[in-house]
């Protein structure tokens, strides 16, 4: 590579300049023919007179092909070339110098090069110091410097085609992500914005803060690898979680709910703000041909349906709308290639924020639908009928939930004639990033060990910080003197399933929980299943969240402040790990309940039927106070909840079979 670059030019330069066939005079050459003198390389001393051509000789062999061969041998013969990069670019720095004396002779402008360029941009120590030294310093300062200014130059270049990773920022309240923090457009990457928080410490959606380049974006974010937990000066207990847990009687939570429907028709009586109509038909339109251009990794064409798409959509509009948006930071973040980044920064914003900001989510969900209060009746009312004449009861809870539904069932507990049972309840919730992975965890304990202090209930408490595959039957601590129960509400879906594998983490968990031999195993899930493939699964989401967006648009207002509470808990994540991520980190793969159904009978159970009693029970209190739209009815042993005639959740009950011989 060498020779080609050094020693061919220079041969051939020679050959034409100084060979003696073709060093002749312009009347000789004028004799042998014009033909033969177009047909052939045009001398250079044809380019000046004749008088300088002796001279030119004499300056081309002395100040350039003699240096240059001269170089170019050493070069070549040196064996241990690196020991002399520093003397190679000392020589280079004075051919550079002879050359430019001889473009002053031709009386050309010698091109400054791109080291000096380079020097001069940066305003380094080295100009500086370069005026009060001589030339041959400065080149030897400039040839010292030269490794080290390549290699950092090489790096800056490099750099250009790298995602910023570090510097990414998830806003979980927006459903942003960014590659740039400072909110400069870069094509083909998402344009993810900081934003500032409210009161209750969380990201502010219809708030945007610009930070200058200057901030310290460690400071705002928290480190990556070093996620804060939640502050422990939270209250345990106060009467806030006492309004919300505790059972008040059906009188007052009705009152709420029809406070809720008449703030709802009055902003429905004000009339739609132009901001929040659309086609919806148009929005469907473009999410779709932009999912298929995100597919096949069109980024023109899926950026200029993103920018339209923006403009229908908006996180405060109608329930398309905010399905929209969402679905759209998914498409940008896959776009963009951070979609792995920006699920775990989601979830990471998620942990830590308070628990009331869960809690005030939660009471505005059970004003608004009725699923989460029917799950909690149906799982209480099952652990009271089994707990009635005994004198221990031991709750395993897969899934932490924060603890919400237990207060309720040590009020129940407290009741039973006769005095209560000893209450376990060993919670077992995936492990939170930072320093105290369990840390929530204990925090829910503490709160649950003063409702049972108060209801003077003999209370037990355990919480595990592990993956529900990774965990052990020796770790729940089951013994044979207490009636075991095991809850599991949204919580198996969030398991790994290898489809293909002999046996699957989500098998795993069944032999687990078979294992314990609970009296009663109570599983709620989704009735929905995702495709593999990407274009498929992106409808599954659209159509699925479309129902669950247009429910919460029907049934709670529009300016309400709480709204994307409800919405950034249960079902952003989802939306985002779906459409965002991929492969290993593709973790939300539900299964309709049909498939939950043949898995658990499968593994070794058998389900129970739905108490009657349990079913007219729930019926009224959807009935009473919530819309007619919604509808719950018994079917196959699942007690089924849906919106319009469309089936969304289901929850039933299961035991171990008992195997032959027993």
């Amino acid at each position: 590579m060498l020779l080609n670059s050094f020693l061919v030019p220079t041969l051939y330069t020679e050959t034409i300049l100084f060979h003696p066939t073709r060093f002749h005079s312009l009347a000789e050459e004028k004799k042998a023919g014009a033909r033969n003198v177009s047909s052939s390389p045009i001398p250079f001393y044809r380019l000046i007179s004749s008088k300088a051509q002796p001279t030119l000789r004499s300056i081309f062999r002395t100040f350039i092909m003699d240096p240059m061969l001269d170089y170019i041998n050493r070069y070549l013969l040196e064996e241990e070339i690196d020991e002399l990069n520093i003397n190679t670019y000392k020589d280079e720095a004075a051919l550079q110098d002879i050359k430019k004396h001889f473009y002053e002779i031709l009386v050309q402008k010698y091109p400054p090069t791109p080291n000096e360029q380079l020097l001069t941009s940066s305003k380094s120590d080295l100009s500086s110091s370069s005026s009060s030294t001589s030339k041959s310093s400065n080149n030897n300062m400039l040839a010292e410097s030269l490794p080290v200014m390549e290699y950092c130059r090489g790096i800056e270049e490099g750099m250009k085609f790298l995602p910023n990773i570090n510097m990414l920022v998830a806003n979980f309240k927006e459903n942003i992500v960014s590659a740039d923090p400072f909110e400069v457009k870069y094509e083909n990457s998402a344009s993810f914005k900081l934003a500032e928080k409210d009161e209750l410490g969380m990201m502010s959606r219809s708030r945007r803060k610009k930070y200058s380049s200057g901030r310290n974006l460690d400071i705002l974010e928290g480190r990556n690898s070093k996620i804060s937990m939640i502050d422990s000066e939270e209250p345990v207990r106060d009467d806030v979680y006492d309004e919300v847990l505790l059972d008040h009687g059906d009188h007052r939570l009705k009152g709420e709910i029809w406070s809720l429907r008449e703030t709802l028709k009055l902003e429905a009586s004000s009339g739609v703000p132009k901001e929040i109509q659309g086609d919806h038909h148009e929005l469907y339109t473009l999410l779709i041909r932009c999912s298929e251009a995100v597919a096949i990794y069109n980024q023109q064409s899926a950026q200029e349906l993103l920018n339209k798409i923006r403009m229908q959509s908006s996180p405060n509009g109608n329930g398309i709308q905010r399905l929209a948006s969402v679905l759209a930071d998914a498409l940008e973040a896959r776009l963009a290639g951070v979609g792995s980044e920006y699920f775990r920064r989601l979830i990471a914003g998620l942990v830590k924020s308070p628990d009331i900001y869960f809690l005030k989510g939660h009471h505005l969900l059970i004003r608004a639908a009725p699923f989460m209060r029917v799950y909690y009746c149906f799982s209480n009312r099952n652990i009271l009928n089994v707990a009635r004449n005994a004198s221990k009861v031991h709750v395993i809870d897969f899934g932490l939930h924060f603890g919400f539904q237990w207060p309720s069932l040590i009020q129940a507990l407290s009741k039973i004639e006769g005095g209560p049972p000893k209450l376990r309840i060993t919670l077992v919730e995936r492990p939170q990033p930072g320093f105290r992975p369990a840390k929530r965890i204990e925090a829910v304990g503490q709160r649950l060990k003063e409702y049972a202090r108060s209801f003077n209930v003999p209370f037990e408490f355990k919480g595990i910080a592990s993956q529900l595959e990774s965990i052990r039957i020796e770790e729940l601590n089951v013994n044979d003197d207490e009636v075991v129960v095991v809850n599991s509400i949204f919580r198996l879906r969030e398991v790994s399933d290898e489809t293909f594998a002999i046996d699957s983490p989500r098998d795993q968990v069944l032999k687990l929980i078979r294992q314990i031999k609970p009296q009663i195993f109570i599983q709620a899930e989704s009735n929905r299943s995702y495709s593999s493939f990407f274009l498929t699964r992106f409808r599954q989401v659209l159509s699925t969240h479309a129902v669950f967006y247009d429910l919460l648009d029907s049934t709670i207002p529009r300016l309400d402040q709480e709204r994307q509470m409800p919405e950034n808990v249960h079902f952003v994540p989802d939306i985002i790990n779906s459409i965002a991520c991929e492969g290993a980190d593709l973790t939300y793969k539900p299964e309709t309940l049909k498939q939950w159904q043949r898995r658990n009978l499968r593994a070794g159970f058998e389900q129970l039927p739905v108490d009657l009693d349990i079913v007219k029970e729930c019926k009224n209190m959807v009935r009473d106070g919530y819309d007619n739209r919604y509808f719950i009815q018994e079917d196959d042993n699942w007690l089924l909840q849906g919106w319009k005639g469309r089936v969304l959740h289901g929850v039933t009950a299961w035991k171990p079979k008992l195997e032959e011989g027993c």
